[in-house]
């Protein structure tokens, strides 16, 4: 991607390496007013104009009230916001395989400010961006023109020429202030998660191509459900369930072993069938009114837009799984299953990630396995995944501490977000 002033300023020698660039999209981001000559690539199919200035905006401006370069673009990015969505849309659409070029006359404010956004997206690292708005006026020669300038006239001159670094910062701080950030101010824009998503991997391209889920205490907080029906089983005898060795370390189902220490603390009257009745027609009372986790639906359905395979590997057998999905009518937003009924071992073990990458035909590095813990962490990076950690509410952020990434909720990170975090964490 690359921005430059305008190309009416170029000599034959410019113009022909502008040409030799071969970009696939041209944008200018000037207005009618500003064009007194046909553009170079005027009859390219490259070449799109799309002016940063909304004009019927433009009416309602109080230039007064922005004296400074910083006030002028913070306005600027409140009032065009119509028109910045165009162009970047124009951005999200060009070629994929060939350069980008961005241009206005000078190329330093709204091809600027526009750079700037998209950087920030990608979370390039704000004092890059400031370095890279900054060297505009090295570029263009604005302090050997300014110093030509009549003293009486060099103070306004410089207001609007230099490019401080301090000035595209507050700009950014701006959109933090007034929007939430950059990608609450493209949602204000009118860009859809999808386009904002598209418009990143322009800059980072992201190579996953597949999303995995466990399924206990992950999809769903099946692992509270268990708890409190044994804590009440428990309870019923008049008996505190001791949580300190309660959780196995792995993904296979110690329910007998659950039921033979409650036998032992219960004695010779312990009834077992009845005593599983009990417990497990009180968890499945708690299950009605079970769903997915906060954010998680959000996950799959964006996942689903941008053509991801969405899957699950669980330890759990597949009646299980599937019979939860079914209450909740969630078993067709999923590509693949995979249980733990299938194959020998159980997390950490990689083997039910390894089962569910070779039927999703996608290798390890470009799949991101979500889970809940320690175990099933282990089990995805096993694999060669990149693991996402949400703990439920038995599992401590340190006991996940190995993930890649840890989140307390799926709702604290849009699925593109952690696509972009996926992609950057392989390139480095």
């Amino acid at each position: 991607m690359f921005r430059t002033d305008s190309p009416d300023n170029l000599d034959d020698e410019g113009r022909a390496a502008f040409a030799a660039a071969g970009a696939g999209l041209v944008l200018d981001l000037r207005s009618d007013w500003e064009i007194k000559q046909l553009h170079l690539l005027d009859d390219s199919a490259s070449y799109q104009r799309i002016p940063w200035i909304d004009p019927a905006a433009e009416v309602h401006r109080d230039a007064a009230a922005e004296p400074l370069l910083a006030d002028i673009y913070r306005g600027s990015l409140d009032r065009n916001k119509s028109q910045i969505a165009k162009a970047f849309r124009a951005l999200i659409a060009a070629p994929d395989d060939a350069p980008v070029v961005v241009h206005c006359k000078a190329g330093k404010d709204r091809t600027g400010l526009l750079i700037a956004l998209w950087l920030d997206l990608v979370g390039v690292p704000r004092k890059v961006i400031a370095d890279d708005y900054a060297v505009s006026e090295e570029r263009l020669g604005v302090l050997a023109r300014l110093a030509e300038l009549p003293a009486d006239e060099r103070q306004a001159a410089e207001i609007i020429s230099r490019t401080l670094p301090e000035t595209i910062l507050d700009s950014l701080d701006h959109v933090d202030r007034r929007y939430g950030g950059v990608r609450a101010y493209l949602a204000e824009c009118g860009l859809t998660a999808a386009e904002v998503h598209r418009l990143a991997v322009r800059l980072v391209p992201v190579e996953v191509r597949a999303v995995v889920f466990d399924f206990d205490g992950l999809l769903m907080d099946t692992e509270t459900t268990m708890v409190e029906s044994w804590r009440s089983e428990w309870a019923h005898h008049g008996l505190e369930l001791d949580l300190d060795d309660f959780w196995p370390g792995h993904g296979g189902d110690i329910s007998e072993t659950r039921y033979e220490l409650l036998g032992a603390a219960v004695g010779t009257a312990f009834d077992r069938a009845a005593s599983h009745a009990r417990r497990t027609a009180h968890r499945d009372r708690m299950h009605e009114e079970l769903d997915f986790r906060p954010g998680i639906r959000e996950w799959i359905s964006a996942a689903r837009e941008l053509g991801l395979a969405v899957a699950i590997a669980s330890s759990s057998p597949r009646p299980w799984v599937r019979g939860h999905l079914e209450r909740v009518d969630a078993i067709e937003l999923f590509d693949l299953i995979v249980t733990g009924d299938e194959v020998a071992t159980h997390k950490p073990d990689p083997a039910i990630y390894e089962l569910a990458l070779r039927r999703l035909d996608v290798p390890g590095e470009e799949a991101i396995a979500v889970e809940d813990t320690a175990h099933g962490v282990a089990a995805a990076q096993a694999a060669g995944m990149f693991a996402v950690a949400i703990p439920n509410p038995y599992v401590g952020e340190a006991d996940v501490a190995a993930a890649d990434l840890v989140l307390g909720s799926a709702d604290q990170l849009l699925l593109s977000e952690l696509l972009l975090s996926a992609s950057t964490a392989v390139t480095e």
